[in-house]
């Protein structure tokens, strides 16, 4: 589990937490919404150990994390299979392992055939596939991500985070994901966490008890939380 407790934390003398809680549900997906500048990709910053809380705690038995952000920030002067090996050099010494890993790896997410490709050579909605491999590859059990699958048409969209589940699926990290897309946020959510406006809070904490596959946007539970939550985003107002 990852916590929060009496988190203090500002930005240039402005408060963005004041005693700041949250726990977040262990090997689940844990969904973050809130207004804008309202300090979530700060908290993801904060977990991740980029920056330091000035008082207060954050509990993360996790010091392994992967980070999947709104750009991909791959490499352009080294191929896909080197961006990949890259980040698994320090983990594995045996070439062959990493071989193993980014092949099986690459066939997962449809890039079989790109290995010797160069980055730019990839379209967007490839670019994203290499990036969620590349977050999952790393052997972490926490997973961060910043409003990864932002930017693009929904019928990639939908193609990506069809993936995102399938990956996770099989291996079930510990996932904090950051977005403002009400439909993204209930097709992937185990858990769903309402931010306030400065100084932060979280107004309330919504479980989603329907399996991933099972998962429609026209279901009726689904539809009742969209409303539920369409009703706590007023209070950014």
């Amino acid at each position: 589990m990852i916590e929060f407790k009496n988190v203090i934390f500002n930005y240039d003398q402005h408060l963005v937490f004041k005693n700041f809680n949250v726990k977040f549900v262990s090997q689940k997906i844990n969904c973050i919404i809130g207004p804008s500048a309202v300090g979530k990709s700060t908290l993801l910053n904060l977990v991740a150990k980029i920056i330091n809380p000035l008082k207060g705690q954050i509990i993360n038995p996790d010091h392994n994390i992967s980070y999947l952000f709104q750009e991909e920030r791959l490499i352009d002067e080294i191929t896909v299979y080197k961006n990949l090996d890259l980040i698994l050099k320090s983990v594995y010494l045996d070439i062959n392992k990493r071989r193993q890993l980014i092949e099986v790896g690459l066939k997962s997410v449809e890039l079989s055939d790109v290995g010797s490709w160069y980055p730019h050579q990839l379209s967007g909605s490839m670019k994203r596939r290499l990036a969620l491999l590349r977050a999952f590859l790393y052997p972490s059990q926490t997973l961060l991500m910043d409003e990864p699958f932002s930017g693009l048409d929904i019928n990639i969209k939908q193609k990506i985070t069809k993936l995102f589940l399938e990956l996770w699926s099989k291996d079930k990290r510990t996932v904090i994901f950051v977005s403002h897309d009400l439909d993204e946020i209930l097709n992937v959510a185990d858990y769903i966490y309402v931010m306030s406006q400065k100084p932060t809070k979280i107004l309330t904490t919504i479980p989603v008890k329907i399996q991933h596959k099972n998962r429609k946007l026209y279901h009726k539970k689904i539809i009742a939380i969209k409303k539920q939550l369409i009703n706590l985003t007023k209070k950014w107002d």
